[in-house]
């Protein structure tokens, strides 16, 4: 056999060629390539205005941060300087030097103060006399309308007078009539009719051996006293009489003796 060189031996080795590389050709155009990406974008971003910030160092606070910040600190500082101060309210004003920075004569000053004065007193009277005012107007209103239930209840008593007269005369024919249960009943229901309008204030007026009282009797008959009296006696009740509270609806009729 001869040793002609084989194929994957053979080497070119016309002038002006050189070997082939085949070790870190293509693996370092590749590396040089990245680089050159990465200095074109550090570029770029310089060119943006944004700068890189350092690797491991925290973030810069924002502004609207550092105003909510700073805030915080003169509030803190504020609430520290006056504790006892409530929120919304405002120091107490230096009269001293309010004074000194007014461009007004302490004479004039004096002037416009007694005229303040006087305008308070005149508002603090007519304040007073407009209290007074209407406190008699209160009290008169009261009194009005206690009377103005006064007179409606003397009115409805005042209807009702004639149907306790028919009553009484019931009641005198009942109590002579045989049937005692009819008797009853009447009673009954006069009774009960009495002291309901006792209770609205209605007073019957029927006494007898009183004083004669001309603002609640009225005298239709006159006899002689068997005795001597120094004031009319009433000895008889001829019809009752009625008041309410201190209006007369009906004066009585009695017999004096005198």
């Amino acid at each position: 056999m001869s040793d002609a060189p084989r194929p994957d031996q053979h080497h070119d080795e016309r002038p002006g060629r050189s070997a082939p590389d085949t070790g870190a050709g293509p693996a370092g155009a590749r590396d040089e390539d990245t680089t050159s990406r990465a200095d074109d974008a550090a570029e770029g971003s310089d060119i943006a205005g944004v700068p890189e910030e350092p690797a491991g160092d925290e973030p810069s606070a924002r502004p609207d941060e550092d105003v909510a910040g700073s805030s915080a600190d003169v509030s803190g500082d504020d609430a520290s300087a006056d504790p006892n101060r409530g929120a919304g309210e405002e120091e107490p004003m230096d009269i001293e030097v309010v004074a000194q920075a007014d461009p007004r004569s302490k004479g004039e000053l004096l002037a416009e103060l007694i005229t303040a004065e006087g305008k308070r007193d005149e508002y603090l009277d007519d304040l007073r006399r407009s209290h007074a005012e209407f406190e008699n107007y209160r009290r008169r209103m009261m009194r009005d309308g206690a009377a103005q239930r006064e007179a409606g209840k003397a009115d409805v008593a005042g209807e009702l007078l004639e149907v306790l007269d028919d009553l009484d005369r019931t009641l005198a024919a009942a109590e002579g009539s045989e049937d005692h249960d009819l008797a009853k009943g009447v009673e009954l229901v006069a009774t009960k009719l009495l002291r309901n309008l006792a209770d609205a204030g209605l007073e019957r007026v029927d006494a007898t051996d009183v004083a004669f009282d001309p603002n609640v009797h009225e005298a239709v008959q006159q006899q002689p006293a068997e005795q001597e009296r120094t004031e009319p006696m009433v000895v008889q009740v001829l019809r009752p009489g009625y008041r309410l509270g201190e209006r007369t609806l009906r004066a009585a009729m009695v017999v004096v003796e005198q």
